[in-house]
């Protein structure tokens, strides 16, 4: 591997952005000798924290698979220690932050009993729990003692601008597609790989503005494990239906540009929404991910398949609902809700018009 390695690597600047991006593990993992003895005491330190990690996590999943097995409820494993163990040689190389978990919404109160009786409890920071179950597709739980990894106990897989009814249709499909996973537990499950696809490029590109090299990672993974097998018919049907095809699209094209990897062309022509998009979304691409990142909510609105979908999401954020206002900011008077989401709503265009101000940047993809 060190013949492989370049002689002008700056290795300081190389592990910050392998720290930054939570990918020092999989960094020692590749290299082994190659870098510097102080840089690979460093990174071999964060591989031994992340193996640890594996190995603790993976216990936990199984005894909430058993639990929900028990009470009667199938789960679907999303990323971390499921998707770590099928598609990383070294799964402690693929980082996670806490177990995503899928049970259908007519489980979750069942589960989140579950969870309680395993001594977690609701967690989300700035969210209370009856917010998250009217208006959010998951709710987020903590161990009491800490010792254990946050469980993101979800109803919803990927996100529906439809509202609740094609969310609930799109995660029935998933849930009739789903692969039993025996060395997680007879109740475990995980998604078919042309769902496990979108539903990584969703999460790639909704959840994280198509910026991040882990989630990145994941979808090139996939591509180069299955690419010339999936069913990709299947694929952009399924993205066109979930409303997601702009998304799909998008996700590949940052996976393409950053990693190489590639999906096929007549694939993503048939997901590719309109040229002015295109060309507005791969300047950004291609000017890195803090740009990405700080336009994150209009990035979001770039992923939207349909006009009346964007027209929705912009009614609704200009002049929130009182209800949803209230729970989701925790006021106690509707006016302060509206102050405060008011106010973040102004930093986002103030950060967008900044951002125009500025020269482009190309980052290190």
């Amino acid at each position: 591997m060190k013949d492989a390695v370049a002689d002008d690597v700056d290795w300081n600047r190389t592990v910050a952005r392998a720290e930054e991006e939570r990918l020092a593990p999989l960094l020692y993992v590749v290299l082994g000798a190659a870098a510097p003895t102080p840089l690979r005491t460093r990174l071999r330190s964060a591989w031994l924290a992340a193996e640890r990690q594996h190995l603790l996590a993976s216990k936990a999943l199984r005894e909430i698979v058993d639990a929900f097995g028990t009470a009667g409820i199938e789960t679907i494993l999303l990323k971390g220690p499921a998707l770590a163990a099928e598609y990383y040689a070294e799964p402690a190389a693929r980082p996670y932050t806490d177990l995503d978990v899928l049970v259908r919404r007519r489980d979750r109160n069942s589960a989140m009993e579950v969870l309680e009786r395993l001594g977690y409890a609701h967690g989300s920071p700035g969210r209370s729990l009856g917010y998250e179950l009217e208006h959010a597709p998951a709710a987020y739980f903590v161990s009491r003692d800490g010792a254990r990894l946050p469980v993101d106990l979800h109803w919803e897989c990927v996100a529906h601008p439809g509202g609740r009814r094609a969310t609930d249709l799109v995660a029935e499909e998933i849930w009739s597609r789903a692969v039993p996973a025996p060395a997680w537990g007879a109740a475990a499950r995980v998604p078919a790989t042309e769902d496990l696809l979108v539903y990584l490029a969703a999460h790639l590109a909704v959840h994280h503005a198509l910026a991040g090299m882990l989630w990145q990672l994941d979808v090139a993974i996939v591509l180069e494990r299955h690419g010339a097998a999936l069913d990709w018919d299947a694929v952009t049907a399924r993205a066109t239906r979930w409303r997601a095809a702009a998304a799909l699209y998008f996700a590949l094209r940052a996976v393409e540009l950053a990693l190489g990897v590639a999906a096929p062309t007549w694939a993503t022509d048939r997901l590719r929404p309109g040229a002015m998009r295109v060309a507005l979304v791969d300047r950004l691409l291609r000017a890195g991910g803090e740009r990405l990142v700080a336009l994150e909510y209009f990035v979001g609105l770039a992923m939207l398949d349909r006009f009346s979908d964007l027209l929705g999401i912009l009614g609704s954020g200009v002049v929130p609902a009182p209800g949803w206002l209230r729970a989701r900011y925790g006021s106690r008077t509707t006016i302060a809700a509206y102050v405060v989401h008011y106010g973040r709503l102004a930093g986002a265009v103030a950060r967008a018009l900044n951002l125009r101000r500025e020269r482009p940047r190309v980052g290190v993809h």
